[in-house]
């Protein structure tokens, strides 16, 4: 399999990094939610959040499940005032999330990586306002039907893999095939994400 870099963006990703000369541009940028800046973000977490995933013995498709929560974790956090700049590059903070979610899930499957992804929900984007509700339920009607249902299942719903392949509510028969279509159903979504409120 490709590299998560590969994957998740396109190769000139990380010429994006050089409209932001330091932390303080870059956050300034991801407070307006510029897709470059997202970009940008997610290449300098990339080769970390890899290895981490690595070090717990993860799967490359739940290392790039990871890697992609992650910075939705990050931006939702921005979005609703809860991350204080101290100086420090937004990438560190990222990977400190990376690093206490696969810890949590660690502690909770037992090192045991054929379980479900299931970390801890307190770091879990809240889509509790209506402003948020209405962005994502608008993002997901740009997807097609079977990304929003896996989408949905996994975000909303909150059902285990296993649950979904045993009570056969997707077109999938294996966990592997499911963690991996939802994985490019996910690349879609952030990347519209990215987009959604660039000026015109």
């Amino acid at each position: 399999m490709a590299r998560i870099l590969d994957l998740f963006l396109n190769r000139g990703s990380n010429k994006a990094c050089h409209r932001y000369p330091d932390a303080r541009a870059l956050l300034a940028a991801l407070q307006g939610e510029e897709g470059e800046a997202i970009r940008c973000l997610s290449s300098k977490i990339s080769g970390s959040v890899y290895q981490i995933g690595k070090n717990f013995r993860l799967v490359d498709d739940d290392i790039e499940e990871l890697h992609c929560d992650c910075i939705m974790i990050f931006m939702d956090k921005i979005r609703a005032g809860k991350y204080e700049y101290a100086g420090n590059e937004p990438a560190t903070y990222v990977i400190e999330i990376a690093k206490r979610r696969v810890y949590h899930y660690s502690r909770k499957a037992g090192q045991n990586t054929t379980n479900d992804l299931d970390f801890d929900r307190a770091d879990e984007p809240e889509w509790d306002t209506l402003e948020q509700i209405e962005l994502l339920q608008g993002l997901l009607a740009r997807l097609n039907d079977n990304c929003r249902k896996l989408i949905r299942l996994k975000y909303l719903e909150e059902q285990k893999d296993k649950e979904v392949i045993e009570q056969k509510l997707t077109q999938y028969s294996t966990v592997d095939a499911l963690k991996n279509h939802r994985a490019q159903c996910m690349k879609k979504l952030t990347e519209l994400a990215a987009q959604f409120r660039l000026p015109a």
